[in-house]
């Protein structure tokens, strides 16, 4: 049995293709490190990224574990890149693993997008693994997009065993 993809359906599976694609790269910069890279071309100016609390699922007023505008990221980049941030020096090594990426809503503006996400770090004689959700408002830049909202839900129900969360998830 063969089976046709109307244009809409093609249309579809292309946008699909380029939004893993960028959501591949963006994980890739912060994995090598190329945090102003990321922050310069991959960011809108009214970004906001956000890791809400673990233990909290329901209440959107929730005091959060990151809740960053675009001054308070391009800072938390610059301290780490300058190493400032001691739990960083020397750096983590990262891996990030993206999946089942699905664009929910073009809302004409931007795009809804959710994908699956598991972040393996490694450094000062320890490894730890992140396990959530990334959901992204996209806007589109040209052929590409920029990320206007980043908001990490991590399935765990506490970081203890982590014990920081010094990267940018």
């Amino acid at each position: 049995m063969t089976i046709e993809l109307t244009v809409d359906d093609t249309a579809q599976v292309r946008l699909w293709h380029r939004v893993s694609q960028f959501l591949f790269r963006e994980a890739r910069l912060l994995d090598e490190w190329r945090l102003l890279e990321w922050y310069d071309e991959m960011l809108t100016d009214d970004i906001r990224y956000s890791v809400p609390a673990t233990d909290i699922r329901d209440e959107a007023d929730a005091l959060g574990l990151i809740d960053d505008d675009a001054a308070r990221l391009r800072q938390r980049v610059e301290q780490l890149l300058a190493g400032e941030v001691w739990c960083e020096n020397p750096r983590s090594r990262t891996h990030r693993m993206i999946s089942n990426v699905e664009v929910l809503i073009d809302r004409g503006t931007h795009l809804d997008v959710v994908a699956n996400v598991v972040v393996h770090r490694f450094g000062h004689r320890r490894s730890d693994v992140y396990v959530g959700k990334y959901r992204f408002a996209l806007v589109v830049d040209g052929e590409s997009f920029r990320i206007r909202r980043r908001v990490v839900v991590l399935d765990h129900e506490t970081l203890v065993e982590h014990g920081k969360l010094s990267i940018i998830l």
